[in-house]
């Protein structure tokens, strides 16, 4: 009684519709980036990188835990060329209590898929969502660490997924433990990743400066095993908004996800301000960002405080006065030294 079909792909060989796929790895080097990228091929129908053909055009649903709307998500997918009348983010979820007041609170993938399948359907040509954690989304009563919790999860996240046709791709980070094969070095579960049809792990190419590497640890479906090269550059936009995007390397790239996570432990480990402050100029790509905010979105990251504000000093970080109320803001130096020094 079953039916045979082909694999409808998202990216050829890299991202399956219907299918959960993750990118993992540590903060700072671009995964949020990466996503939104991936959601500017799909909105404009534009071409994969080296040669990867045409993407089939889509509308797509971004969840981000992490980044604001109007000066973070916006302007880099406004750098990356994507359309604007297909891209949608979700802000949160919105209730009427007993007493008819709306309340306002997050997305969980726990409670609330059913919305996000009235969203699929409305919207009707939804290819891609983006999930920026998964970790943010799992529900106050889920352990993202209990195997049984996290299949319990993703079961009908799947099913979502195969019955809308649509790519989900969920953002996580890496386990602070340098030990072990790149797959399971994924944080949480090893239900993400054995749940997700491919996963691939983002890292540093320690042969170019700048220049990062998208790895595949996991292809189910696929049979390439060569990954991306890229690099973050910064992107000036009409009315003087600074922020970034990702440029793709001309070639595929050999090395293996083991083999660039290994070669970080053979050589001098990036110390935790090392690691600070690549995420503090992501973070600052954009702009001036509250100190306030800052703060928040490097204790959900897992960064001390402490550890930040050394990144800050070494990094020459501006803070100026936004206003009488409005507190203080940082914000990368115009003037070169030593922000010259900053890996956008």
């Amino acid at each position: 009684d079953i039916v045979a079909r082909p694999v409808r792909w998202l990216w050829p060989g890299r991202i399956a519709r219907g299918k959960l796929t993750v990118i993992a790895g540590h903060p700072g080097l671009g995964k949020s980036q990466l996503a939104l990228a991936i959601v500017a091929i799909v909105t404009t129908g534009g071409r994969w990188p080296v040669h990867g053909g045409r993407a089939e055009r889509g509308s797509a649903i971004i969840f981000s835990a992490e980044d604001d709307a109007e000066d973070t998500i916006g302007p880099r997918l406004d750098a990356a060329g994507a359309d604007a009348g297909r891209w949608h983010v979700v802000e949160a979820v919105q209730d009427i209590d007993s007493a008819g007041q709306v309340r306002r609170r997050g997305f969980s993938l726990a409670n609330d898929l059913d919305r996000l399948a009235g969203e699929l359907e409305r919207l009707g040509d939804v290819a891609l969502v983006v999930i920026d954690p998964i970790t943010a989304y799992l529900g106050g009563e889920i352990d993202s660490h209990r195997t049984a919790d996290v299949r319990a999860l993703l079961e009908p996240v799947q099913r979502l997924a195969e019955r809308h046709r649509v790519a989900i791709l969920a953002i996580s980070h890496l386990r602070k433990s340098a030990d072990g094969d790149a797959i399971l070095r994924v944080t949480g579960s090893l239900a993400f990743v054995a749940a997700a049809r491919a996963t691939y792990i983002v890292a540093r190419d320690d042969t170019i400066d700048g220049r990062r590497l998208m790895l595949p640890a996991k292809n189910n479906l696929g049979t390439d095993t060569t990954g991306y090269a890229y690099t973050i550059e910064p992107k000036m936009l009409p009315g003087g908004i600074e922020t970034c995007r990702v440029v793709w390397g001309d070639e595929l790239v050999t090395v293996t996800a083991d083999e660039a996570l290994a070669a970080r432990r053979d050589t001098a480990a990036p110390t935790r301000r090392d690691m600070a402050a690549n995420w503090l100029c992501e973070m600052l790509a954009g702009g001036p960002v509250p100190v306030r905010q800052i703060e928040a979105e490097a204790k959900s990251a897992g960064l001390a405080w402490a550890t930040v504000r050394r990144a800050a000093d070494y990094l020459g970080i501006v803070a100026e006065k936004t206003g009488y109320e409005a507190g203080w803001a940082w914000r990368v130096p115009y003037d070169g030294a030593p922000g010259e020094e900053i890996d956008l």
